[in-house]
């Protein structure tokens, strides 16, 4: 039985279309990393948390916004004391709030090329918090302005002391603005005045 020559042709378009098919599978997918106006050629960075210290790690910090300075130590019975600009109790729930933020709300990290901070909010930044552990390390995390589409807030942690030709940055939650930007009175538990004895 002779075939036409209309049914040779579909016959070999299908076998030259599957031959294509199967060369397109077998090749390994490059992954291209996102570019948009906040993060220009940034390669994102999978894997490890960025941040790798638990709430009960930290011994004391200091948060620094701007014309503010506050600084909050554990006691012997660790209970957050605030130790400047007053000493008195610290508020625990402001305080483990900013604490979980810290430990859990770091979703990636970027690189992007330059060493300019300024389009990322960085200079001046929202937020500087130092820690210090119990182990005895040291931490610094800058908090910056928001991406491109609000949804993160960029930060740095240990950010390098000269300039880079490219900078590491994280992609925070957008709840460290709450947590940073809270009022002063918000953050300590003013002792409860003795009451005056009543005059005869």
């Amino acid at each position: 039985m002779k075939l036409k020559p209309t049914t040779l042709m579909l016959v070999a378009s299908v076998l030259v279309l599957g031959g294509v098919a199967l060369l397109v599978q077998s090749q390994p997918q490059q992954t291209t990393s996102p570019t948009t106006s906040g993060e220009k050629s940034a390669s994102q960075v999978e894997g490890a948390p960025p941040v790798r210290f638990k709430e009960d790690d930290v011994q004391r910090f200091t948060l620094e916004t701007e014309g503010r300075s506050l600084s909050f130590e554990r006691n012997a019975q660790g209970k957050w004391q605030m130790t400047a600009p007053e000493k008195q109790p610290a508020n625990d729930a402001a305080v483990a709030y900013l604490l979980n933020v810290m430990t859990t709300g770091v979703s990636r990290t970027v690189t992007v090329p330059g060493g300019d901070r300024k389009p990322y909010g960085l200079e001046p930044p929202l937020a500087t918090i130092h820690l210090d552990l119990k182990n005895q390390q040291q931490h610094q995390l800058v908090i910056g302005g928001y991406n491109f589409d609000r949804t993160s807030l960029y930060a740095q942690l240990d950010p390098p002391t000269t300039p880079t030709a490219n900078l590491t940055l994280l992609l925070v939650s957008p709840d460290f603005e709450t947590a940073v930007k809270r009022p002063t009175p918000e953050w300590s538990i003013a002792p409860t005045p003795s009451p005056t004895p009543a005059k005869n």
